[in-house]
């Protein structure tokens, strides 16, 4: 069994939208892992290139 971690959300609804994406991971086979992280550090290098922008 998995322990729930509660994302505290940031005001940023970019940030958010993509820790949003990460839930329910622990119940997804390890191999989906890889590919959520990915698409979520993807995510978040795109949210931070905006910004700086």
């Amino acid at each position: 069994m998995s322990e729930a971690i509660e994302v505290v959300p940031t005001g940023d609804d970019g940030v958010d939208e993509a820790l949003r994406s990460l839930d329910g991971i622990a119940e997804q086979p390890l191999r989906a892992h890889v590919a959520a992280f990915d698409a979520v550090h993807g995510a978040l290098q795109d949210r931070l290139a905006s910004a700086e922008a």
